[in-house]
């Protein structure tokens, strides 16, 4: 469905087949000049639905913005990129499309992963059940990388980059101070909390975020496009809700890890999960795979705020609480 949510912006529900998220929001922006803000996976039935949107405004060419690395919000690019089209980026998120065209980016990420005590497939890699690695961008992109600060003027609005690392190391917002208006990316969400996820290049990815939070809270927004769900009437109630979110989840780790030392898969093991399944033998690969992400990502803060400590037995990261050593 193609809906108008502001003067010269619309938003087209992109279908993600066969995943937990169900949808991207793609926003539009028509002008003298058109800007694509996100696409949706590397799949058919993405590019079939974004290309009726554009249809449906009758373009035929347009310049992109990718808010952050995910296949979900990248997978497209070279569908809808023309050859005078500009398409922007982040530099540190650029770096990482481009990275994971290639087996490389996932063998490390895959790596990395098992560090953490992610289990080694059986057969293939881990990262084979990830479906960023199915349906990512497949050819290098020629990025115009944008940084803190930098204006984009696009139908009327004058759209400023804010760096917002966190879900990804390099995810990037736009903002408009004048009409009060954010397109967020994956920073916000309304109905689920944002993946904090251990990727390359960071260590705290939730230090990273919290303090990205704290930074739009500061923005002055009325009107919140996020990528993800139904609209966030309130940005800075949910910004509340997020910050209370991640203080039970940290000790929620902490109550956990108890006085035994754990590696991160088995701590995700036994977090709380909204979702349909009687227990973690029934969760699906990759969500196994995003769970321990996440407890990765919470172990990492508070080893990093001295909470908790690390070894490395047998290769593997294994956390404790530091009150029982």
């Amino acid at each position: 469905m193609l809906t108008k949510v502001a003067e010269n912006i619309y938003r087209k529900t992109v279908p993600l087949p066969n995943n937990p998220l169900r949808d991207i929001n793609a926003y539009i922006i028509t002008g003298e000049k058109n800007l694509l803000i996100d696409t949706g996976f590397n799949r058919p039935e993405c590019e079939e639905a974004l290309q009726s949107a554009f249809e449906e405004l009758g373009i035929q060419e347009t310049d992109l913005f990718i808010t952050h690395l995910h296949s979900d919000h990248c997978g497209l690019i070279g569908k809808f990129a023309r050859e005078n089209s500009t398409i922007y980026a982040g530099e540190t998120d650029g770096e990482l499309i481009n990275f994971e065209t290639g087996n490389l980016y996932w063998r490390m990420l895959d790596d990395l992963f098992i560090k953490y005590g992610f289990p080694k497939a059986t057969f293939g890699r881990n990262t084979d059940i990830h479906p960023g690695r199915k349906y990512c961008q497949d050819t290098r992109v020629n990025f115009t990388y944008v940084q803190e600060g930098d204006v984009l003027h696009y139908g009327g609005y004058s759209l400023q980059a804010v760096e917002t690392p966190g879900h990804t190391p390099g995810h990037m917002c736009l903002y408009d101070a004048e009409k009060k208006l954010l397109f967020c990316g994956d920073h916000i969400l309304g109905t689920i909390t944002p993946n904090i996820c251990i990727e390359l290049s960071t260590e705290n990815p939730l230090q990273d975020y919290l303090a990205s939070l704290q930074k739009v809270e500061k923005l002055d927004v009325q009107t919140l496009l996020t990528a993800h769900g139904t609209p966030v009437e309130n940005m800075y109630a949910r910004i509340q809700e997020l910050y209370r979110h991640h203080q039970e989840r940290l000790a929620e780790v902490q109550r956990i890890l108890g006085s035994e030392w754990k590696t991160a898969y088995t701590v995700a093991r036994d977090m709380t999960w909204e979702i349909d399944c009687k227990n973690w033998e029934e969760f699906p690969a990759p969500q196994k795979w995003f769970a321990t992400g996440e407890a990765i990502s919470h172990l990492q803060y508070l080893y990093g705020s001295g909470k908790v400590s690390r070894m490395e037995r047998n290769g593997v990261y294994h956390y404790q609480n530091s009150d029982t050593m």
